[in-house]
């Protein structure tokens, strides 16, 4: 069975029946998921959901929340949430309605893996079960038999039995080449690298994971790949390497579906002295466990707060070792057995008793140099408390500080918060620094109603300035940080009422007033701070932007002077033909797009790059941006090739292109050259980009260089005129040049159909 084929169908169908948004989301949605944009996922489900109820589609109702599943489960492994929904959508997609469906069988894998990333070992022998009955109704044809194949392998390994699982992975090899579909056998290549490592045959394990890294296009198998060559070229001794191979903490953050195999690499690395075992592993993998946690993904949490216990012991920190048995006590109760666990736990914890009571800890000179202790060595702080608070009795706001930084420093966040509290509370004059350090942890945490009553709290108790400006200071950023701009206004001119002095507070509250509409407030505000402060600096370039928003191009020009800027003209827009330089737009789904624009004055530009087809399109925008770089400077010797990258304040006029994709047969530089002089003379923009790899075939076998080019035409021009020059341009030739959907745009589908049919004859996509 071709599930891809129904998938393909139905949008198809959709897009006959003039529902393009269902056929885009029946497209979109699955490569939004295996490329791993969680966000994206999120946003999009729900609209798909309610488009296939209402085009009254069970079949593509199983296929929208089988993705979601897919998500949720095998990418972000969250189980716990998501266990009742994935029963749900077994019983439905076996229901007379959808029973019939190719995605239906899909389903479960979902309901495997919901239980497997609860507790694998719990439940491996009903996991196996429920697989083998599926795989008995398709055969190896289907493109489940590799996802179910991978569930029942996944239970003989949670099963402890490695030997039993490299077996079967050859079992379903056999069956795949058999059915003629020995080109699926990379999708297993994965478990193959992960039993090979297993059972120690390294060599044979590096190889597995190589030749999955080569053969993948998705780039969330492509990090699995990578994470498994890591914990291999560890295990072999080839640390170098292994570092390379790893993907960042950064890359595998949002996907907790890596984090088992990723930690296990790190610690592997960490055994082998490759890097150092530290806080910053400490706090790695208590993050881990924590979300794991929190997800449902017991098994998983409890194994990385075992490595977390272990490690700790070895660095000689019994503290954070207990801190670990404590979280795995808690852990405990909520696996389906416990499968040795339990004795886990017990030898853990008599070694950290042990460990205790056989290394008493030495105090430095002063509760001050604990303070200070606290960022380098936070669990040396932890292990030193109790002697302390003995030694300094009097210290104690020194001492519940240190504990608190200490804390956050660990990831202990939560911890921190009660420490601080309990010092806030028992002092009936707190100082600024405290409420700060209380206010910071909150922000931290996102627990913005905490922060709101914090800051009343301080307000409605103190009429001393340093903590007013705090508390506001508090309310502002908290309104920031969930997105109220709007809200952080009153605080932060509360705030400069108190301290006019404020020159950060200034500069961002003109520009949340700029970017709230309150344009005139914002330049007033600017020329009061250019007066206050003399010297040429931010405040000027703040002002330049606010000024640029209003045409008032004297003060533009005022500030510039100031700046050292020598522009061309004395009066009027500043219009330059400065440097290059990169743009980052934000775009409206959160996602970020990068440019090539004209720099034409100290604060705009104009795009000069033109985006893919389908892509953000932002050629021939005139935009105002932030002249803050986004990256850091030029190394020694690469100031030729630098690029400075700034952010996008506002589009002051959009460049409103249609962009076009020309394909086809690579046509010779005379009537490449001849394109762009015939196209420009139109007044539109041709961006060849074809690379040297891009080949195709003639119908008669013939290699031919391939040819493929962006086609950008401004609203103003009629499309029948640029597509008339481009039919003059490909008079002759002797191979085929492709623009569907510029016919397609003009409304000749005739035509249109006529290039995609040539299109498919020469293998091009369009």
């Amino acid at each position: 069975m071709d599930i891809w084929k129904w998938v393909n169908e139905a949008e198809a169908e959709a897009r006959r029946t003039g529902n393009a948004r269902l056929a885009e989301l029946i497209d979109r949605l699955p490569t939004i998921v295996t490329e791993e944009a969680h966000a994206q996922a999120d946003a999009l489900f729900p609209e798909a959901l309610a488009l296939a109820r209402q085009a009254k589609s069970p079949w593509l109702e199983v296929f929208f929340r089988h993705w979601n599943l897919q998500s949720r489960i095998f990418h972000r492994s969250e189980p716990g949430e998501w266990l009742s929904e994935s029963i749900s959508l077994l019983e439905f997609a076996h229901r007379e309605e959808t029973r019939e469906c190719p995605q239906s069988v899909c389903v479960t894998q979902d309901v495997a893996g919901c239980y497997g990333r609860a507790d694998g070992p719990g439940w491996a022998s009903e996991r196996k079960a429920v697989v083998l009955e599926t795989l008995a109704r398709i055969d190896a044809t289907w493109p489940c038999f590799t996802c179910l194949s991978t569930e029942y392998f996944l239970g003989l390994m949670d099963e402890e039995r490695p030997e039993e699982a490299l077996a079967w992975l050859e079992k379903q090899d056999s069956a795949l080449v058999a059915a003629g579909q020995a080109h699926k056998r990379k999708y297993l290549l994965g478990e193959r690298a992960d039993v090979l490592l297993a059972l120690d045959r390294l060599s044979e394990a590096l190889a597995a994971a190589e030749e999955m890294e080569e053969t993948t296009t998705s780039e969330h198998t492509r990090t699995e790949a990578r994470i498994l060559r890591a914990r291999v070229l560890a295990r072999m001794g080839h640390t170098s390497e292994a570092l390379e191979a790893l993907p960042a903490l950064s890359v595998v953050r949002p996907t907790p579906g890596h984090y088992v195999y990723w930690a296990d690499a790190l610690v592997q690395l960490v055994k082998a002295g490759a890097i150092p075992n530290d806080v910053n592993l400490e706090r790695t993998l208590l993050e881990f466990a924590e979300r794991l946690a929190s997800t449902g993904s017991i098994r998983r949490a409890f194994r990385i707060e075992v490595q977390r216990a272990e490690a700790a012991l070895e660095r000689g920190q019994p503290r954070s070792a207990l801190h670990a048995c404590a979280r795995l006590e808690a852990l405990l109760p909520r696996l389906r057995k416990p499968l040795g666990a339990d004795e886990a736990l017990r030898r853990l914890r008599t070694r950290a008793e042990t460990f205790t009571s056989a290394h008493p800890p030495a105090l430095p000179e002063s509760a001050a140099a604990l303070l200070e202790k606290a960022e380098e060595g936070p669990e040396d702080v932890l292990l030193l408390l109790d002697a302390a608070r003995t030694r300094w009795p009097g210290e104690r706001a020194t001492l519940v500080r240190a504990q608190a930084k200490a804390l956050e420093r660990l990831g202990r966040g939560e911890e921190a918060e009660v420490a601080l509290r309990g010092l806030l509370h028992a002092d009936a004059h707190p100082t600024p620094e405290v409420v700060h350090e209380l206010g910071m942890n909150l922000l931290e945490r996102r627990r913005f109603t905490e922060l709101h009553a914090l800051a009343d709290s301080v307000l409605a108790a103190s009429g001393d300035t340093p903590l007013r400006v705090e508390a506001y200071r508090l309310r502002a950023r908290t309104a920031l940080e969930s997105g109220e701009k709007a809200a952080a206004k009153a605080p932060m001119r509360a705030m400069l009422e108190l301290d006019p002095e404020l020159r950060g507070t200034t500069l961002m509250l003109a520009a949340l007033e700029r970017d709230t509409g309150e344009r005139e407030q914002a330049l007033a505000r600017l020329d009061a701070a250019v007066a206050r402060w003399p010297e040429p600096g931010p405040h000027d370039w703040d002002r330049m932007i606010v000024a640029t928003l209003l045409g008032r191009w004297d003060v533009v020009r005022a500030s510039a002077a100031r700046l050292g800027f020598k522009l061309s003209a004395d009066s009027g827009p500043v219009e330059e033909e400065w440097e290059a330089c990169r743009l980052r737009y934000t775009e409206p789904d959160g996602t970020t797009t990068e440019v090539w624009a004209r720099r034409t004055g100290p604060v705009t530009a104009r795009v000069v790059s033109i985006g893919m087809p389908g892509a953000a399109q932002h050629v021939g925008d005139a935009v105002l941006f932030d002249a803050s770089p986004l990256n850091e400077g030029p190394a020694e010797g690469q100031e030729e090739e630098h690029s400075w990258l700034y952010p996008v304040v506002e589009v002051l006029r959009p460049g409103r292109y249609s962009v076009f994709a020309l394909d086809g047969v690579g046509p010779g530089d005379e009537a490449i050259e001849r394109m762009y002089e015939t196209l420009g003379a139109c007044g539109a923009r041709l961006s060849v980009r074809t690379s040297d790899t891009y080949r195709l075939m003639t119908p008669e076998g013939e290699e031919v260089p391939g040819f493929y080019a962006l086609l950008a035409v401004p609203p103003e021009l009629e499309l029948g005129e640029v597509e008339a020059g481009l039919r003059r341009c490909a008079e002759g030739l002797p191979h085929p040049l492709l623009w569907p959907t510029l016919l397609e745009k003009l409304g000749r589908e005739q035509d249109a159909q006529a290039q995609r049919a040539v299109a498919e004859q020469w293998e091009i996509s369009l």
